[in-house]
């Protein structure tokens, strides 16, 4: 098969080349999408590179499981409900089974979320995988970074390190005892929290999605909204296995390890009980701190209400 027969058979076949307001999906140079009138679009893209976001003997199902996931969580950050994606494929050979299984696990994804795929690339060079996700949300209730305000809780969705600590154990096992099987899925096929996000979009005051760290996303809402915050550090829900080590090797991972594609969000302190009923009936929420006054500064306190400092940095690319 060239490209073209190999967009046809494993992903063309696969979706609808028009559906509601797709007008026309894969086939021509561009896909056509109608906007309804009282909707936004939000769009967002992510590319996942061999040996930088999964490793290079990563199963084909699980490269495009997390390929997908990943972007769809950007989405559900902004409350927004995904409807279409673009895939570009880069492939360093013609593998026709590893494109089998890529794609069937891809596919798969797609339609747990009611997702079309609209258009998007194939071509030859080191593995890699674009992804853009369109969604959208009733206009004017898109969630940002930028709206926490003084006063605030701060919450974030399921427990945090779980990734981080399946890959601290991958690449050092012999000091670490071995996660569970359920931690180590948070790795290789995180769960987008579309249906909290979009739950969350008539009571946050600001949202992000935990990709890079939970210190250093939160800080981008800091830095967005002009605002500080204070974390209790004995608030913060640490993923099982993380409660087995090192103190603070648990909240270096928990904190700075990445990779949990949770929500970190803010709400109105005081808010009726039935919202937060509705948001753990979802998935489960801890409130972790307070916003405060002090702009873009972020402070840990432990069990003890002393100060707690922590030297690790998030992960970045340059």
């Amino acid at each position: 098969m060239n490209e073209f027969e190999i967009i046809e058979h494993f992903f063309r076949q696969a979706y609808p080349s028009s559906k509601g307001d797709l007008v026309l999906g894969i086939g021509d140079d561009a896909a056509i999408i109608n906007v309804p009138n009282d909707s936004e679009l939000v769009i967002s893209m992510d590319t996942l590179v061999a040996g930088v976001h999964f490793f290079e003997d990563a199963s084909a199902e699980d490269i495009a499981y997390k390929s997908l996931a990943v972007s769809l969580s950007d989405i559900a950050s902004m409350g927004a409900s995904p409807r279409w994606i673009t895939l570009s494929l880069t492939l360093p050979e013609k593998n026709m089974t590893w494109i089998e299984r890529f794609s069937s696990s891809f596919n798969a994804l797609a339609k747990e979320y009611s997702l079309i795929l609209i258009g998007g690339d194939l071509s030859k060079g080191p593995l890699a995988i674009t992804v853009q996700v369109h969604g959208v949300s009733p206009k004017g209730k898109s969630l940002r970074r930028s709206g926490a305000n003084v006063g605030d809780l701060i919450y974030v969705s399921g427990k945090l390190g779980a990734a981080a600590y399946a890959l601290q154990y991958i690449q050092n096992s012999t000091s670490l005892p071995e996660p569970a099987a359920s931690e180590k899925q948070r790795l290789h096929r995180p769960t987008p929290r579309v249906k909290t996000g979009v739950e969350l979009r008539d009571v946050a005051t600001s949202c992000i999605d935990i990709s890079d760290g939970l210190l250093s996303d939160l800080g981008h809402i800091l830095k967005a909204s002009k605002v500080g915050a204070e974390l209790n550090i004995a608030d913060i829900p640490y993923s099982d296995s993380l409660k087995k080590i090192d103190k603070d090797l648990a909240i270096e991972l928990a904190l700075t390890g990445g990779d949990d594609y949770e929500l970190c969000f803010t709400l109105t302190a005081g808010l009726p009980k039935d919202v937060l009923d509705e948001l753990e009936s979802i998935c489960p929420v801890y409130c972790i701190g307070t916003i405060t006054s002090k702009s873009a500064e972020l402070l840990l306190m432990d069990e003890n209400d002393e100060p707690y400092n922590i030297k690790t940095e998030a992960y970045r690319h340059f």
